[in-house]
């Protein structure tokens, strides 16, 4: 599997819905992951429920859009001197272990806007007009933290990737903060009207699902594989391009905005499901540790552990264990 997706054929892409497919059928014959009785989406209120069809083939849509969409930035932006296709399929079996895979919600649908405001944030450029781009990404943050407002915590990262490509301009910035307050006037305006409320609604757009001991192996397996990719993500940067340091700056500034608003989410509120955020910028990190030319066994071998437990979890309940 991971031969088939290193290498440079895009057509291996199609696979994606047969890979997400199969875990959907593990979790419908033996669940794991539990739908719950609403939809929650922010300050927009709660509609329908996760047991719907839609509401789970959403989800799985959502995936296959992620996947491809982070695996174009990873090629498009030369993160690597050679394009491949593993960044899908790591993302596909590594998000597996979230109930966002399997429903949609406020988190797994704030995480496909997220992913496209980054892709606006990769369109700056230094000595271009970006004021298009800045209010594009500002807009698409707003709409995020509107359905999934813990990602409010999060608006001065926003602002920071933003400077890294380009100065601080006053124009921009204002285009920004119009960007950003628009959906969040409009979702709150919306929200008053239904009479939402903003304190229980607000807040409860992820999953208080916790499966602690899958979640603590696949955090020491993908520490494993960020361990094991360092040395060749060094030698990138120190051979990088200018620009292509200040995207990899983006990126690590938005792993710590994912960290802040997951490790948030968790204290405050008791929702693990956030830690999902973090699987999008470690995937433009993660393909480091297969190498360029052939694939490195010591990673192979830690990414078919991670299937084998993304599979398992199916049928071995891991916490009631005590693994």
């Amino acid at each position: 599997m991971v031969k088939l997706f290193f290498g440079n054929r895009p057509i291996v892409l199609i696979l994606l819905p047969a890979i997400i497919g199969l875990f959907g059928l593990l979790n419908y014959f033996f669940p794991h992951h539990i739908p719950e009785n609403q939809v929650s989406l922010g300050f927009l209120g709660a509609i329908g429920s996760q047991t719907h069809w839609l509401c789970q083939g959403v989800a799985f849509s959502l995936i296959v859009i992620n996947g491809v969409i982070i695996n174009h930035i990873f090629n498009r932006h030369d993160f690597m001197e050679r394009n491949s296709y593993l960044i899908a399929l790591l993302y596909v079996v590594i998000m597996s272990f979230f109930h966002s895979f399997y429903f949609t919600s406020g988190a797994s649908l704030a995480q496909t806007l997220l992913i496209l405001m980054v892709v606006q944030l990769f369109k700056l450029n230094q000595n271009e007009d970006g004021r298009r781009a800045v209010f594009n990404a500002a807009f698409l943050f707003g709409l995020a933290a509107s359905i999934h407002p813990i990602l409010l915590a999060g608006i001065p990262f926003l602002f920071w990737m933003i400077w890294v490509v380009k100065p601080f301009s006053l124009r921009e910035s204002a285009l920004a903060i119009v960007g950003l307050g628009l959906p969040l006037m409009y979702a709150g305006v919306f929200g008053f009207f239904l009479e939402v409320d903003f304190v229980r609604e607000g807040f409860s757009s992820s999953t208080r699902e916790s499966y602690y001991y899958d979640r603590l192996a696949l955090s020491f397996l993908v520490l494993c594989l960020i361990l094991i990719s360092l040395s060749p993500i060094l030698k990138k940067i120190g051979t990088s391009t200018i620009r292509l340091k200040k995207l990899i700056r983006i990126l690590l500034l938005f792993i710590v905005f994912s960290l802040v608003i997951a490790l948030l989410d968790l204290f405050f509120f008791g929702h693990p499901e956030g830690l999902s955020l973090l699987v999008f910028p470690l995937m433009l990190i993660l393909p480091y540790a297969f190498g360029i030319k052939t694939p490195r066994t010591s990673a192979v071998i830690t990414y078919y552990l991670i299937f084998f437990i993304a599979v398992s979890k199916f049928f071995i309940s891991f916490d009631l264990l005590g693994l």
